[in-house]
């Protein structure tokens, strides 16, 4: 793969994503979401491909699919008004379905179009697929890893600010109450990555937010989720319960365990101080 071929990408994608633009503003700001993401998830993907030492070639890739990786995500809201899966279409999927149809990847060396394609088709999954090559499976797992760092910074803008700026989409459409569900906790005690079918409430799905910590694959990744304090912060959105302090200080445990293996002291705070740290935002 070329520059240039990464250059007509993003000139693809800038033209396709305009088809779905909306006179409602409400419906365009979810719309321009997904593109601001979309830009983010690129940046961090250039991070950790550097972290990798991949080649030119290989980070060319991990641009373009940090670049399509939620290409589905338009024909989805423009058919559906939703960016919930479940009730509508696993967007991977359709992200993948996108790029053949449109034969976007056409000029490039089959076997990059297929890891490209792969990355799209299951960046949302559960869990990581076993991949025959390789290099796809890396390829994937940076898509997941950036996709997830970027999720994090979105969600905490919005509990962080004022949430009369939220978009529609970002509610997911679950009822904001003061409970959780013991199914979440069970995956996190089990250091387990919580399933969206077991979201009940917002608490839920800020709780499976913080399980995601235990499927980040890359070092780098570890270190940026500590740089921007994403577990305290997330915790400081959820009810200050005793089970809650007791997942939160699990997964600080876990962070801390990769943190120590790369050698610089984490600097991720205790569960109690990051609450008061935060109160001033709740």
């Amino acid at each position: 793969m070329r520059p240039e071929d990464l250059d007509r990408f993003r000139k693809w994608f800038n033209q396709y994503t305009q088809t779905f633009f909306l006179d409602d503003r409400e419906g365009q700001k979810n719309i321009d979401l997904k593109i601001e993401h979309t830009g983010h998830v690129c940046s961090i993907i250039t991070r950790i491909a550097e972290s990798q030492a991949l080649t030119i070639n290989e980070s060319l890739i991990a641009e373009a699919a940090a670049l399509f990786h939620d290409i589905g995500r338009f024909p989805q809201y423009g058919k559906y008004k939703t960016f919930r899966d479940s009730i509508s279409v696993n967007h991977g999927r359709l992200g993948a379905d996108v790029l053949r149809h449109e034969q976007v990847l056409d000029d490039i060396p089959e076997n990059e179009q297929a890891g490209i394609i792969n990355a799209v088709r299951f960046h949302n999954a559960l869990a990581v697929p076993d991949l025959e090559d390789p290099d796809h499976q890396q390829l994937l797992k940076m898509v997941r890893d950036a996709d997830k760092l970027d999720i994090w910074r979105i969600f905490l803008g919005f509990y962080e600010s004022d949430q009369a700026d939220m978009v529609s989409e970002a509610g997911m459409g679950l009822p904001d109450l003061p409970v959780y569900s013991d199914e979440i906790i069970l995956d996190i005690d089990q250091r387990h990555t919580a399933s969206m079918k077991n979201l009940r409430t917002m608490n839920d799905f800020k709780l499976m937010l913080m399980s995601w910590a235990y499927d980040l694959n890359f070092n780098e990744a570890i270190r940026m989720l500590d740089e921007q304090d994403y577990l305290n912060r997330m915790a400081a959105q959820l009810p200050r319960t005793e089970t809650i302090n007791r997942v939160h200080a699990s997964l600080l445990s876990y962070v801390h365990e990769r943190l120590n293996k790369l050698g610089p002291q984490p600097t991720i705070t205790s569960p109690e101080r990051s609450i008061k740290r935060h109160e001033d935002v709740r």
